[in-house]
């Protein structure tokens, strides 16, 4: 069996993505696989990849589907024993990979490896580091002192937002491909989605240095649609936290964990739409939660029209932020983070 299936879902990367693809074939001493799927790029990425000549690499073409669809081909394609993500536009650091296998060796209840992660631009300039829940926040909460942020469990932050960030930054074993399965259609949130099923089932590996290079430019895929991506953390929490909830892990009964949950979650001000998924039970039911992510159900409709209204509500009164300016808190975040290290 070969060690490592490694999946790059590629679209419309043209710029970054043979850098990425090199990445993994010269930077990694490890057995590999490459799997690189195209998601029906309109730039010349295909052509690119086209005239790579390594047996290690396969190139598999669809027409557009989102990335969790792409991802999706990767898992039925993977003949390894471990499996690792890579975005076309990101990159792995040296060595990536082998620190991940001696994780694994060592730990045989560890089903999933992330690291810190270096933050870079359009060009690879280096912005800041990002250690996982510790820093480089997506969003304010009111008091991060009482919140899951604050503490070093590296589950109940899971509970607040993505702090693996992106799917880049998974690497996971078979057992948890065959246990968890394939990713949700989800366009915002399908890693965290990933990584909240998975934690039910396997422990969850952060590395305190950064082996992943994570790009931010300007078609990264949280300025899109804001009102869509909020329903998605709602539904994400309203799929997740009741069963989460009596995990031992994150146990929320325990303790003054309730209070700390009150202080963590966030939902961009639509918390009403997080109650109704609540109210619907869709953490036990499989079936109405694949219908709620259906473009053209009426449940869905009428949530994300109640999510646009409320953030332009309570945009006018300043209360939240539109994607616009969260994406662009995030970048002044990391670039503050930078020249603090800098001066030092």
């Amino acid at each position: 069996m070969t060690e490592f299936s490694v999946i790059i879902p590629s679209y419309n990367h043209s710029s970054y993505i043979i850098e990425a693809v090199n990445s993994v074939l010269f930077g990694q001493d490890v057995d590999l696989e490459l799997i690189v799927v195209d998601d029906g790029s309109t730039d010349n990425s295909v052509e690119l990849l086209r005239k790579i000549n390594d047996k290690r690499m396969t190139l598999y073409t669809q027409q557009n589907k989102g990335a969790h669809a792409a991802l999706n081909i990767g898992l039925s394609l993977a003949k390894g024993k471990y499996i690792a993500i890579l975005n076309s536009d990101d990159l792995y650091c040296s060595g990536r990979l082998n620190v991940a296998k001696e994780v694994f060796l060592q730990d045989k209840s560890i089903g999933l490896f992330c690291s810190y992660i270096e933050v870079i631009d359009k060009k690879g300039k280096t912005l800041g580091i990002k250690e996982g829940h510790h820093n480089l926040e997506p969003w304010s909460l009111e008091h991060p002192e009482y919140s899951f942020r604050a503490q070093d469990n590296i589950y109940l932050p899971l509970l607040t937002e993505n702090y693996v960030s992106t799917t880049s930054n998974f690497i996971f074993t078979r057992s948890v491909l065959e246990k968890v399965g394939f990713f949700t259609n989800l366009k915002f949130t399908h890693d965290w989605d990933y990584l909240l099923r998975t934690i039910k089932y396997f422990d969850l590996f952060l590395y305190p240095h950064p082996l992943l290079k994570y790009r931010i430019h300007s078609s990264n895929t949280i300025r899109t649609n804001i009102a869509e991506m909020y329903y998605e953390i709602c539904w994400t929490l309203a799929r997740h936290l009741p069963s989460l909830s009596h995990l031992e892990k994150t146990n929320l009964i325990e303790g003054s964990r309730i209070n700390n949950l009150i202080h963590s979650i966030y939902v961009g001000g639509a918390d009403k739409a997080l109650i109704a998924l609540l109210s619907l039970g869709i953490s036990t039911n499989d079936n109405l939660a694949e219908l709620l992510l259906h473009p053209e159900n009426d449940v869905r409709k009428t949530i994300i029209k109640y999510i646009t209204k409320t953030i332009v509500d309570e945009e006018k009164q300043s209360k939240v932020t539109d994607g616009k300016r969260l994406f662009q808190s995030l970048i002044n975040k990391i670039l503050q983070k930078s020249r603090i290290n800098n001066d030092e």
